[in-house]
């Protein structure tokens, strides 16, 4: 346990964030909770669910026939080549993986949940719901640099991305660009995303600077974080090029 315990403060240190939210109800905030420190089960590294507090999440993964989804509390212990905790967490995503039904490129990416095990679905249009993240994009492919780090999707569709485009850093509304976050983004910078929904509008900040409002009326909504990488071998990259994110803190918190 111990050891644990030292390899995930290490990780802590490194990033210079808590990779743990507070699990209370605070004037009406209901924040997804800490990690539950377990038994040691295991050797080797610490697992993702023991930097990120992974309960209310599912993963999709780059490999399988259609590619392998994770729920919990599978989740709880899963730590693999393309999903593994070195200085945080990270997410790989081969040009040749695996696609989810009804996409066309691969990712290595979670998928927001309800504690019940249900997918979440809430509106942007009732209640306050926000995603942050603490990340750095580490790789890209060469032919075509482009992935995807955060987004907001619906019932039917993508409604907000945030995406790297070879150094372009910005947020993406129905296929337009509404935001450039960092106009030449460095491979490896951390940097700190909020996504906020409410009141009919949807609020990006970056680095604590909010950097887009956008009107959007929108149900069936949840987030997604991880890597979603826009190419494949079709557009001519190499199979075994990939892309690659790490997170070091992932929050969620809803209010009603």
């Amino acid at each position: 346990m111990a050891s644990r315990r030292a390899a995930v403060a290490a990780a802590l240190r490194y990033a210079g964030v808590a990779a743990t939210a507070a699990a209370a109800t605070v004037l009406g905030t209901r924040l997804a909770g800490p990690v539950t420190p377990r038994a040691e089960s295991r050797a080797g590294p610490p697992l993702p669910s023991t930097v990120l507090n992974l309960v209310p999440w599912k993963i999709s993964l780059p490999y399988g026939a259609d590619t392998t989804q994770v729920t919990q509390p599978g989740l709880a212990e899963l730590s693999d080549a393309y999903f593994r905790v070195v200085s945080a967490v990270q997410f790989t995503v081969p040009v040749n993986g695996a696609v989810q039904a009804g996409s066309v490129y691969p990712r290595c990416e979670l998928r927001e949940m309800n504690v019940d095990g249900t997918g979440a679905a809430w509106s942007t249009t009732s209640g306050t719901h926000t995603m942050e993240i603490v990340q750095r994009i580490t790789h890209l492919p060469k032919v075509k640099p482009q992935l995807v780090a955060g987004q907001v999707h619906d019932a039917a569709e993508y409604v907000l991305l945030i995406r790297l485009d070879e150094d372009k850093l910005h947020v993406v509304y129905r296929d337009r660009s509404v935001a450039v976050l960092e106009p030449h983004y460095p491979l490896g910078t951390t940097f700190t995303v909020r996504i906020a929904a409410g009141d009919g509008f949807i609020d990006v900040y970056y680095n604590n600077a909010r950097a887009a409002h956008i009107a959007a009326s929108r149900t069936g909504c949840y987030f997604k974080a991880g890597c979603y990488l826009q190419t494949n071998p079709s557009k001519g990259d190499a199979p075994d090029d990939y892309g690659q994110v790490e997170i070091f803190d992932l929050r969620l918190i809803h209010t009603p």
